[in-house]
């Protein structure tokens, strides 16, 4: 998709951090922009931010977790005339670094409802309002370079963003054998400074347990490893735009992104040095 202006974007987990930042530079590009998120005072202040640029902005409560949320929210964008770009973007952290086997279930499924099927709702509410519109649009599923490789300690969480990656594959090659003129963007940013990143995010009064020496070591050198650059929300926001541009399946944000992507690969290669 090359022109964004006077076209529709919806984006969940619009009303802060990277979600607000991506509704900035669509609306920069001229884009109607449809922002979505839990209801309350951060969606309001969003709202009313990018409406005071002068911008055509419409702000529409949604919990991705909740499949009736998401078909309202592609309802109401039906009244406008429907969404060219789809950012399923919504995700969340979930509880303090531990090992896999000591993250609550409540934690797993929370994390999975949310960065998982939040985003299954919305390709399945949208996708075929997009089919049947019969033009451009393109669909953003935002992934993380926790989707790409192993870091241990946040196991929902990679779990969830590993299945996002998969799904947004399968997506990609299901459009096609479709022939619709429908782009897929699986967004992957490394570490990038928005409300998000931080343990127990979606839980700030969560009376977990403090996490342990090994995943607070671990996390620092997670940090160093993927960020020794912290990109801004804003400056990832735009790689994204000049993706969608350019119909880039994999976004990749960060210098370094992809040699740490391969390691999965030489991991397995390694292991099979003669084949198989």
């Amino acid at each position: 998709m090359r022109e964004f202006a006077n076209k529709t974007v919806v984006i969940t987990g619009a009303a802060s951090g990277l979600g607000l930042a991506m509704a900035r530079s669509f609306q920069r590009e001229g884009m109607r922009v449809v922002l979505g998120d839990l209801p309350g005072p951060a969606l309001e202040a969003a709202r009313d931010s990018l409406a005071g640029q002068g911008g055509k902005v419409l702000a529409i409560p949604v919990d991705v977790s909740d499949a009736d949320s998401v078909e309202a929210l592609a309802r109401q964008v039906d009244a406008i005339g429907g969404a060219d770009i789809l950012c399923n973007n919504a995700g969340i952290t979930g509880d303090r670094p531990r090992s896999s086997w000591e993250h609550d279930l409540n934690n797993w499924r929370r994390v999975l409802d949310v960065n998982l099927m939040g985003v299954i709702h919305g390709l399945h509410s949208f996708v075929p309002r997009l089919l049947r519109q019969g033009r451009p649009a393109h669909i953003v599923n935002t992934a993380s370079m926790g989707g790409l490789m192993a870091i241990p300690f946040i196991a929902p969480y990679v779990a969830a963003k590993s299945a996002l990656v998969a799904l947004s594959e399968s997506l990609a090659l299901e459009l096609v054998s479709e022939g619709a003129n429908i782009g897929v963007s699986v967004f992957c940013p490394g570490l990038v400074r928005t409300g998000l990143t931080g343990p127990g995010r979606d839980h700030p009064h969560s009376q977990a347990p403090e996490p342990s020496s090994a995943a607070l070591a671990f996390q620092q050198g997670t940090q160093q490893a993927l960020g020794k650059a912290v990109l801004s929300a804003e400056s990832v926001a735009e790689v994204l735009l000049a993706a969608i541009r350019e119909e880039r399946f994999y976004v990749l944000t960060h210098e370094g992104s992809l040699a740490l992507a391969g390691q999965r690969w030489q991991r397995l290669v390694g292991h099979y040095p003669s084949g198989v």
